[in-house]
């Protein structure tokens, strides 16, 4: 076993090809930036936290667009006469079964069930016959496997968790007083001498008024055809609006973070986020504390960010919240060494999720000794509890598949009960200013907990045994 306070090596240069060839078929790659916020995006990215880990298992070959390129790949690679493997990165109802290799899929999944109908007219929806195709399943946490063990998925199915990056269990310790600048453009409020643009505000608050009057007088009387066109032309006409020029000043070229700051990763147009309630909780917490940040980093891509951005601050202003707390936006896009200068200026992470099946900010943050005020659900439950962070409460609430156009209620996730984010916030502010000592401890458990659940060193066995697992079943090609 090696040190885990180390990062591992690569094998050598010179080291003889590996007895493996692991073809990973994704959706995206090149630009990471380009790809932030897009349909299953974060499967690509949690490929290439696995991929160091890949390439100490076999020889590493990632490809896109799977139906017209993986078959020739995997015959390539068994030319050579080494075992093939197909790694797939991918939502099951977009992945592709080669009849060439064992199909290993990776699927990242939030909810306590799983799809069994051919919804929309489409056979592959159906997540229980994909799942039933393939020679294994990687999970990345306890709570999905347990929904494809629920379901009756006949596949042998592992827990893997997703390897956490060396550096952030590095980061030193937080300190009152430490001051750090962020050199990225950032809004900042409350902004001075700068009154809050009222009208944008006036015109949510309009909006959201003529939004009722539909659901209560008009929709009722719609077919279901009808009112998905209405759905449709509403979505279109939003993005309109929101696409117009703004009258916001221009962002602050760099941000200064000091106090205590908390730090939020959102996808602003994933409802699973609930970045609403975590703006509103947090204002109405702390609104007369000087000394505390709020972070939101936008995880969008550039070309989605002016309009993700708008919908974020006519939110804030239609609040028509005065505070005395800091509250930042964070649109542009952040490299591997930004997002870890943010993490060790941070004092906390801060999460609203409604689902996840990694939360890989919240992970992150953990490792790096920076406890975390989140709910205890979903994927979650692996690792959060009020050992490390501070717990916010909520229930479950029945909700749709994200791939449902339907929007059938078929599954759930979980209502935040805004009270207990509220006070958790509180309550921990008050543990970083009055209690450092308490504070330390709560972070040296969360750094040492991550240690051991997904640290590179504790991940590297359980993936290579579920290479030896496909091995021993005699599902690989060789």
């Amino acid at each position: 076993m090696l040190d885990e306070a180390e990062p591992m090596e690569e094998p050598p240069r010179a080291a003889a090809a590996p007895a493996r060839t692991l073809v990973v078929t994704l959706p995206y790659q090149g630009d990471a930036a380009a790809t932030l916020g897009l349909a299953a995006y974060s499967y690509a990215h949690v490929y290439e936290a696995f991929r160091p880990l890949f390439e100490r298992c076999g020889q590493v070959v990632a490809l896109t667009h799977a139906e017209s390129r993986l078959d020739y790949a995997l015959q390539r690679a068994a030319a050579g006469g080494r075992a093939v493997a197909h790694l797939a990165f991918l939502p099951p109802h977009r992945l592709y079964v080669s009849a060439r290799a064992a199909n290993v899929a990776f699927p990242l999944w939030e909810f306590p069930d799983l799809p069994d109908d051919d919804f929309d007219d489409n056979p592959r929806n159906n997540w229980v016959r994909v799942a039933n195709a393939l020679s294994a399943i990687v999970c990345t946490s306890a709570f999905t496997r347990d929904a494809f063990v629920r379901a009756g998925v006949r596949a042998p199915v592992y827990v893997v968790p997703i390897p956490i990056a060396a550096p952030y269990f590095s980061l030193p310790p937080w300190r009152p007083g430490a001051r750090t600048r962020l050199e990225t453009p950032a809004h900042v409020f409350p902004a001075a001498g700068t009154p809050a643009p009222r009208q944008q505000g006036s015109l949510v608050r309009l909006a959201g008024r003529a939004r009722g009057v539909f659901d209560r007088a008009v929709q009722p009387r719609l077919s279901p055809w009808l009112d998905r066109r209405f759905g449709e032309v509403g979505r279109a006409a939003r993005q309109i609006w929101l696409a117009r020029p703004s009258p916001l000043p221009p962002p602050d070229a760099g941000v200064e973070l000091s106090g205590v700051v908390f730090t939020a990763l959102v996808n602003p147009s994933d409802e699973r986020k609930n970045w609403r309630d975590l703006i509103s909780a947090y204002l109405v917490a702390l609104r007369d504390v000087e000394d505390a940040t709020l972070v939101v980093k936008l995880v969008v891509s550039p070309s989605l960010c002016a309009i993700e951005l708008r919908t974020m601050l006519a939110h804030y202003h239609a609040l028509g919240l005065t505070h005395r707390c800091r509250l930042v936006f964070l649109p542009a896009y952040l490299s591997d060494d930004q997002v870890l200068q943010l993490t060790a200026a941070s004092t906390f992470a801060l999460s609203a999720t409604r689902a996840e099946g990694a939360c890989l900010p919240v992970r992150d943050f953990l490792a790096a000794g920076r406890p975390a005020v989140a709910p205890r659900h979903s994927a979650l439950v692996d690792y959060l509890d009020d050992e490390v962070g501070f717990v916010v409460a909520s229930h479950p609430e029945p909700t749709y598949w994200p791939h449902d156009p339907g929007r059938h209620l078929k599954t759930t996730w979980h209502r935040l009960v805004w009270q207990s984010l509220h006070d958790q916030i509180r309550a921990s502010y008050r543990l970083a200013t009055d209690d450092p000592e308490g504070y330390a401890r709560l972070a040296a458990r969360g750094r040492e907990r991550m240690r051991d659940h997904a640290s590179a060193p504790r991940v590297l066995p359980r993936l290579r045994a579920v290479f030896e697992g496909l091995d021993h079943a005699g599902a690989a090609v060789r």
